[in-house]
Order: C-alpha cells, then sequence, then structure tokens
C-alpha cells in the first residue's frame, strides 16, 4: 500500500475521455439502472409500517443492483486505463468469475450505508446526512477492491479503509461525485427537460422520465467507475497507469 499523498485531478478528465471513447461502458449500470426502474414501478408501495419495511427493503435492493452494475463497469473501465480498450465479452467473463465478491461486496456497501444513514436519522436530517456521506467515503473502494483487485468479498472493507487513508482526499472527492451525480443530477436533468416532459407526446409519459432518470444515472456511474479503477490501482501500486 502507498503512503499517503493529495489528489491526482488528471484522473478526472482523462475519465472523461475514456468514457467518451468507450461508451459501451455504459450499458452495465445501465441495464442495473433500467432493472431498478422495472422493480420499482412493479412493486406496489402500501402504506403504513408494512409499507415503510417494503420501502426500505426495495431501496437496499436497489442500491446492490446499482453497485453491482457499477463493479461490472470497474472492471472494464480497468481495462481500458490498462490496454485503451474495453471489449464487453471480456468484461463479463472476468465479472462472471469475480461475481460472488462483487455481489458480497455491493450488499456490504449498500448495507454500511443504509444504516450509516438510519442511525444517524436518530440525530435528524443532517446527521444521517454526514453519517451517511462518512460510510460512502469509508466504502468507496469496496467494489474496485473486489472487481479488480482480487480481494475476497468479505475482506474489502479492510482494504477499502487501507485505500482512503493513502489517499482521503481523493476517496472524498469521489464519493461526493458518485453521490452528489447520481442523487442530484437525474433530477436536475429532468427539470431542464421540464417543457418536453410537459408538452404533451411521447416525453408526457411518466416511463419516458424514468428512463432519462436511468440513463443519466448510468452515465455518472460509469465516469465514478473509470475514476474508481484508476484511483484504487494508483492506490494499491501506485501511479504507473496511462
Amino acid at each position: 500500500m502507498r503512503s499517503s499523498r493529495g489528489i491526482d485531478l488528471g484522473i478526472y478528465p482523462k475519465a472523461l475521455g475514456l468514457l467518451v471513447r468507450h461508451p459501451q461502458i455504459v450499458l452495465a449500470p445501465l441495464a442495473a439502472a433500467l432493472a431498478n426502474v422495472l422493480l420499482l414501478s412493479t412493486v406496489p408501495a402500501d402504506g403504513g409500517f408494512l409499507g415503510f419495511a417494503n420501502s426500505s427493503i426495495l431501496s437496499l435492493i436497489a442500491f446492490v443492483i446499482d453497485a453491482f452494475g457499477l463493479g461490472v463497469a470497474i472492471v472494464a473501465a480497468d481495462s481500458a486505463w490498462r490496454y485503451g480498450r474495453a471489449p464487453l465479452d471480456d468484461a463479463v467473463r472476468d465479472t462472471r468469475r469475480r461475481a460472488g465478491d462483487i455481489l458480497v461486496a455491493a450488499i456490504g456497501f449498500s448495507f454500511l450505508v443504509s444504516v450509516a444513514g438510519y442511525v444517524g436519522s436518530v440525530f435528524g436530517g443532517p446527521g444521517s446526512l454526514v453519517l451517511t456521506a462518512a460510510a460512502f467515503v469509508i466504502c468507496i473502494y469496496m467494489l474496485p477492491a473486489a472487481a479488480i483487485g482480487g480481494v475476497p468479498g468479505g475482506a474489502t472493507l479492510q482494504i477499502s479503509g487501507e485505500r482512503v487513508r493513502t489517499s482521503p482526499p481523493t476517496a472524498i472527492l469521489i464519493a461526493a461525485i458518485y453521490f452528489a451525480g447520481t442523487t442530484f443530477g437525474p433530477p436536475l436533468v429532468v427539470d431542464a427537460l421540464g417543457p418536453l416532459l410537459l408538452g404533451g407526446g411521447i416525453f408526457s409519459s411518466g416511463i419516458v422520465a424514468s428512463l432519462i432518470v436511468a440513463i443519466v444515472k448510468a452515465i455518472f456511474s460509469t465516469y465514478v467507475a473509470l475514476v474508481l479503477a484508476k484511483a484504487y490501482t494508483d492506490a494499491s501500486y501506485g501511479r504507473y497507469l496511462r
């Protein structure tokens, strides 16, 4: 593990360039986002305590699905950084070998963030936000550890904490991009497209708005996957990748 250092700002524009050159990486997060659209639109939401419990479980499942899609994208993103190409068949083959560890890491990531939010809610909205953000930072390298680091799923939290300590500012920035981009990015895009969505025709359909949200989330998630793949490799082995 490398010693502590600051943020490598060069990663972020390079990741954007890789996203433009390898748009196929978006397909994994997009598939996850579309699966969540289907899940949340087909499962009814009831009121009362049962409804709250169902909603909480659905939110956790949706988070796990998104996290797994991000893990698959990280495999392809690592290939893009290393070899300048990101063939989906190679990514799918590698993901199959590591699927168990990626799934365990995704569940752990999702569960820890959810628990942090619930615990923080005891102290009100700000407390929930602070603890959720802290959990995001601490867990941010769990998925790349499983997807490209060869780390067993149950050990990814420890490895993530170690990698975060090599550059806390980098982990905080990546977590902020992921959280803000996937949380606030889609609503902003939908608001910007408001005239189209409210103007009648196909754009006025609720399913169209849901698809737009899924696409925007997938693009943000793919960008984060590219940044995570490079940042994790740098934290683990040093900055030698192009």
